[in-house]
């Protein structure tokens, strides 16, 4: 039965003969992405396991080589993305896991190198950045009417019906319980990265809103109160809170200010308050959660034993980071003190992948940073201003989320995505007014 991966395989190279990479990836791996889960996959003999989403990447990242590669620009951040990948690679096989490296590199080139490449060509040169986000938005609002039933149930519709296809495999991660009610996770695996999707999603509905792109109603369902607009909004912002994730929220937090500077008269003193904000609310909360978190002081929850782990990663795993060098140790880490999960991105990249993986991880957040903030400074049109603004609450959001969190899953996907959308939406939306095949020729030269 999970044979079934390989459906969306077969689909896609069907698709991609009889229409263009941006359909195929507007109108099947969006989907995908954003309303099945990846964590379940097919794996026979020495082949790597591929999973829902690598089962259209691959095709797909082949088509964008050989239709589309002829419009790619060189870009400092492409080395970054190479040098991590390569990483991701060496570290295993320089450690003796040929298997594994061969493994992590696939995934890599799946989950890392395609969607970075689809940001970075498919949608903006070819006008589809209302469409692929509209897409987005709608299948995340789907995901969210059925992941409600896990908040009150505490049981993972999506689990339910897909463990069917897959009895060979163990899901590692089950519904966690908060407060009386299910932690919300969606098709997404666990509910940190379910919220990290979710505050992606609210902020590109407030921009989409702002600039009147959504219809007034759904066109199925007409007899639905209020906008489609809010309707899409709220439900999205309820799961959210839904998912019981803090790392998320101050994600969230961070995000939708920033974002918000987009639609301010006076940008500057918009952005001033903004700064003034993060940096008093950031000093606040660190002062206050390195005072929760002290390990010396007594537990009185699970939220504060959540804490305390965290806490301790970083002293029990720095030592560790550092003997594994400028390559790091690969997925065979050390364990110390019986902490398995790494919760802090930052963390896991320089245990895994070393000195080398975490500089070039964080040129990548750097380079996404500077061009979103460049589109956002220096775009003619307001839309497109306050776009960049989105994109940059969202990729600071992720960045804060991701000390709290591994980045895993979509938001994987997601990351690379924005690193690569970052570099032709500093350009506007070019693809409304000349050709798409001229798009990134003009903009790059």
């Amino acid at each position: 039965m999970p044979i079934i991966i390989l459906i969306p395989t077969v689909i896609c190279i069907f698709a991609l003969f009889r229409a263009s990479v941006q359909r195929v990836f507007l109108n099947l791996y969006i989907p995908i992405f954003t309303m099945f889960p990846v964590y379940y996959y097919w794996k026979v003999a020495a082949l790597p396991p591929v999973d829902l989403s690598e089962a259209i990447l691959l095709p797909l990242g082949i088509a964008i080589v050989v239709k589309e590669i002829r419009w790619w620009r060189f870009a400092p951040m492409d080395i970054w993305v190479v040098l991590f990948i390569f990483t991701s690679w060496y570290a295993d096989a320089r450690n003796g896991h040929s298997t594994a490296s061969t493994f992590d590199l696939f995934a890599s080139l799946c989950t890392a190198l395609v969607p970075y490449m689809a940001g970075k060509l498919l949608i903006e040169a070819n006008g589809m950045r209302t469409a692929v986000i509209k897409r987005m938005l709608f299948c995340l609002f789907l995901a969210c009417i059925a992941s409600m039933y896990e908040y009150r149930m505490g049981k993972n519709p999506f689990t339910l019906v897909i463990a069917r296809f897959f009895p060979d495999e163990s899901f590692p991660w089950k519904t966690q319980i908060r407060w009386g009610f299910g932690r919300v996770s969606g098709p997404f695996g666990q509910s940190e990265l379910a919220g990290m999707m979710l505050f992606f999603g609210l902020v590109m509905t407030l921009w989409l809103g702002y600039n009147h792109l959504w219809e007034p109603k759904f066109s199925r369902a007409r007899w639905l109160p209020g906008k489609k607009s809010a309707v899409i909004g709220w439900t999205i912002g309820i799961v959210l809170l839904m998912t019981q994730a803090r790392g998320p929220w101050i994600g969230t937090v961070a995000a939708v200010p920033i974002a918000l500077i987009g639609r301010a008269r006076r940008v500057g003193r918009a952005a001033m308050l903004v700064a003034v904000f993060l940096v008093a609310g950031g000093l606040a909360a660190y002062v206050g959660l390195k005072a929760y978190a002290n390990a010396d002081n007594p537990t009185t929850s699970s939220e504060q034993e959540n804490a305390q782990y965290r806490s301790e990663l970083l002293d029990h795993y720095v030592p560790v980071a550092e003997a594994g060098g400028a390559w790091g140790w690969g997925q065979d880490f050390p364990r110390i003190g019986g902490q398995g999960s790494i919760d802090n991105e930052y963390l896991f990249v320089a245990l895994t992948q070393g000195s080398v993986g975490l500089l070039a991880f964080c040129m990548i957040a750097l380079e996404s940073l500077y061009y979103m903030l460049s589109g956002a400074l220096h775009n003619a049109t307001q839309r497109d201003r306050y776009f960049n603004y989105s994109l940059l609450g969202i990729f600071v959001g992720l960045l804060i989320t991701i000390f709290t969190v591994f980045l895993g899953n979509q938001p994987y996907q997601l990351f690379f995505l924005l690193a690569g959308w970052s570099q032709a939406a500093r350009f506007g939306e070019v693809g409304r007014s000349i050709q798409p095949q001229r798009a990134l020729v003009q903009v790059y030269t």
